[in-house]
């Protein structure tokens, strides 16, 4: 084991046992690891970061399955590899569907005059969203509020509105192929 998986091991271990500090610790180490696992294959800076968000959630929900004395680097590598396949596919499906859309509707579909910015659109799909995820996408995402001040200004936690917002994307995302589908 290197220096940098045994330290990752200790953070990973104490973890294991409750402290938080310590995962913390082992999270900000591992965002550059899990992040240069996606760099390259996906082409979309905010794809990469929704793998990196579904990455470290996938790690916490792991988290027990670490064997302490175990080297962390190929635990850590193959959870991030399989959520990047997993982000691949979502990718593929997602090119298939606007390359049909560009191909078929660009030009029929009304393009916004003025000003109005484009969530005015998403409205009514916001609007079936649960309350939390429409919150704090809203605020992260329409108002463009950074993390802390969304935090400040609701009262949850930096950690649950980036889940919040990563989940209301993906129920965005539903919605958007349902509306297309039956639209």
């Amino acid at each position: 084991m290197t220096d940098k998986d045994s330290d990752l091991g200790r953070l990973l271990t104490a973890a294991q046992e409750g402290d938080r500090v310590a995962y913390g610790a082992f999270l900000r180490a591992a965002v550059p690891l899990v992040r240069a696992v996606g760099r390259g294959k996906l082409a979309r800076p905010a794809d990469l970061e929704d793998f990196v968000q579904d990455a470290l959630l996938a790690l916490h929900q792991a988290l027990p399955t670490y064997q302490p004395g175990r080297p962390v680097g190929p635990w850590l590598g193959t959870i991030a590899r399989n959520r990047l396949s997993d982000a691949l596919r979502r990718t593929y499906r997602r090119r298939a569907v606007e390359t049909e859309f560009d191909d078929g509707l660009a030009d029929t579909v009304p393009q916004p005059e003025g000003d109005v910015p484009p969530s005015v659109n998403l409205g009514p799909l916001l609007s079936q969203l649960p309350e939390r995820q429409r919150v704090a996408i809203d605020m992260l995402k329409v108002q463009g509020m950074s993390l802390k001040e969304a935090s400040e200004a609701s009262g949850v936690s930096v950690g649950a509105l980036k889940v919040a917002v990563h989940r209301g994307i993906a129920g965005l995302r539903q919605l958007l192929r349902k509306d297309v589908d039956h639209g």
